[in-house]
């Protein structure tokens, strides 16, 4: 047993030293204030707390050392998928029949496959006339896309296609690095072959993947300066060359390939994932027997035991919110909650298509349609905000937008939801079921003006009521007042009797008392009708009754005229019945 990283040593161990110092003074302050202002004594689970905490913090530290097992040798079989990327960079390549051109959608699907092709060892080989092996068997993806980058600009404005040449030399490049040709061979091409043609000789133990990259419409090829500046394009005769996907090479030459397959690549699409399976399904895995010798890693033996160490010094400093918690969970408490709407299985499914987008406008709007009949109304509002914006769209059911009004009513959104509706009216013919949904809109905007009429009433009248007991309580407060002043009345007449006694010395008093009396008798009939009057002044005026917005005013109308219809209809069918000699009173 050895570490792979000894030499930190003397820095960790420095490290935990004076973290343990800081962690140990500053526990000692805490608890020795919490001991003299609180009168608590520290609790054996936190000392057990605190030692366990210190003990995996060290165990981990410990474990930065890299800690290793005994040498081992073992014999492992390392599979090796060797693949070798050709890019055609002949002057066909620069058309820009495919954006930004022919040969900058190669490189950028040669990028996507080198980033999904893990496990493969990928070599780079450049082709027009002649090929040029880029870069040699790597994994090194940095590197990869490096050179790949590199192509991008290159301006091959007169160079052939040699694409038959070309596969014929990565197969030697197999047997020159492994003695075989076992591998595969992606070719991005136009499949314009203007060199001349040889005849392929592939083994079995090749597979080759051929990516088509243009139009069979074609495009122009660019001339441009060493600056970039372009003068032109290139001409034969006097007329431009329009250069075209060759389809038919590809059907020919995989044809004539044991193991070979072509996709064309002038979408979005990249089919990088079906080349690899396409390798995957074709090849024959090579195993090499190698001689290796390894440490196995003993890490987990100290960093899983310091992690239960500080996963029980958490439990320990918190066992009374464990234990807290323990009881909630033996005793839980049963909290009433809102009914949710029931959701058929269709629409939860249509829901689950929602989520991964695979509705399109029609369909969800449908959707909040069934969302909004099941009582989901925030849902459905949602959908509707989402998929009926802006104008009233002649494709999209009436219906919808009624029912988006609908829910803005009912959110209290009432004016959004009568100016939809406005815009829905001015938008229907006069078909019977245009005059069926003008109808409903109608009653849905009465039904809300009169439920919103019956809260103000049912307001009013709290309002009415609470004044009515404010009023009690004042007139029964100056009740009780009165008959203090009868008590004091009376105790002035014994006064007076007592003092009638004495009529020499007192008449001249008692006429005065009585002289003044008189006069506060009177200012006090006339301050009565005064605070009578402030009384009635501080009642507050009666508040004048609200103005119908006329919409709701012709709804009204028009309802009252549809019921006197009704009751006239009816009454007179009523009398039809009757014989003559019956009495109406």
């Amino acid at each position: 047993m050895n570490f792979n990283q000894l030499s930190y040593w003397p820095a960790l161990l420095l490290v935990f030293s004076v973290f343990l110092f800081v962690v140990l003074i500053l526990e000692k302050r805490f608890f020795g204030f919490i001991k003299t202002y609180w009168f608590y004594q520290r609790s054996f689970f936190s000392y057990l707390s605190t030692l366990l905490f210190l003990l995996g913090l060290g165990g981990l530290l410990f474990s930065l050392l890299d800690i290793r097992g005994p040498e081992k040798r073992i014999k492992a079989e390392v599979p090796h998928d060797r693949t070798i990327i050709l890019i055609d960079t002949s002057a066909s390549m620069l058309a820009e029949d495919v954006k930004p051109s022919r040969l900058q959608k190669a490189v950028l699907v040669a990028k996507h496959f080198a980033r999904k092709a893990t496990g493969h060892q990928l070599s780079i080989v450049a082709f027009a006339e002649i090929q040029k092996k880029i870069v040699p068997f790597t994994n090194d993806i940095d590197l990869i896309d490096a050179r790949l980058d590199s192509l991008k600009n290159l301006r091959n404005q007169y160079g052939s296609s040699a694409l038959s040449v070309a596969i014929q030399e990565s197969i030697q490049y197999f047997r020159e690095s492994d003695g075989e040709a076992r591998g595969n061979i992606i070719v991005f091409t136009d499949g314009e072959e203007t060199a001349e043609r040889i005849d392929l000789k592939v083994p079995a133990s090749v597979h080759i993947a051929l990516v088509g990259v243009g139009t069979e419409r074609g495009g122009r090829i660019p001339l441009d300066d060493g600056r970039g500046f372009r003068f032109g394009y290139k001409k034969d005769r006097g007329q431009d060359v329009i250069t075209k996907l060759n389809e038919n090479f590809f059907k020919v030459i995989t044809a004539d390939i044991p193991s070979a397959k072509y996709w064309l690549a002038n979408t979005y699409s990249l089919p990088s994932e079906e080349i690899l399976n396409f390798f995957q399904s074709e090849k024959t895995k090579g195993m090499n027997q190698q001689d290796m010798v390894i440490k196995p890693v003993l890490m987990e033996w100290i960093v899983v035991p310091s992690l239960v160490l500080l996963f029980l010094s958490y439990f320990f400093k918190s066992i009374r919110i464990f234990s807290l918690g323990l009881l909630l969970i033996i005793t839980p408490i049963h909290a009433q909650e809102e009914e949710a709407p029931v959701l058929s299985p269709e629409v939860i499914s249509r829901l689950d298509e929602l989520k991964e987008g695979n509705l399109n406008r029609l369909e969800r709007i449908k959707l909040a349609d069934d969302l909004h009949k099941a009582g989901a109304k925030e849902e459905a509002l949602a959908l509707y905000q989402e998929n009926l914006k802006g104008s009233i769209d002649k494709k999209i059911p009436a219906e919808a937008y009624m029912n988006y009004g609908t829910a803005l009513l009912e959110k209290g959104e009432i004016p959004k939801g009568i100016n939809l509706y406005q815009k829905l009216n001015e938008s229907l013919d006069d078909s019977p079921d245009s005059r069926k949904i003008q109808e409903t809109m109608d009653k849905n905007v009465v039904s809300i003006f009169q439920q919103q009429e019956q809260k103000k009433k049912e307001e009013k009248e709290k309002k009415d009521k609470n004044k009515e007991d404010q009023n009690k309580d004042q007139s029964g407060s100056q009740g009780k007042s009165d008959p203090q002043e009868g008590q004091s009345g009376k105790k002035d007449n014994k006064d007076q009797k007592q003092n009638a006694g004495d009529k020499k010395e007192d008449d001249k008093k008692n006429q005065n008392d009585k002289n003044e009396d008189q006069k506060k008798d009177e200012k006090d009939k006339s301050d009565k009708p005064k605070d009578e009057e402030k009384d009635q002044g501080e009642q507050p005026k009666p508040t004048p009754p609200q103005k119908l917005p006329a919409k709701l005013k012709q709804l009204m109308s028009d309802d009252r005229q549809l019921q006197m219809k009704m009751i006239e209809n009816g009454t007179r069918d009523l009398n039809k019945r009757k014989s003559r000699k019956s009495k109406d009173w």
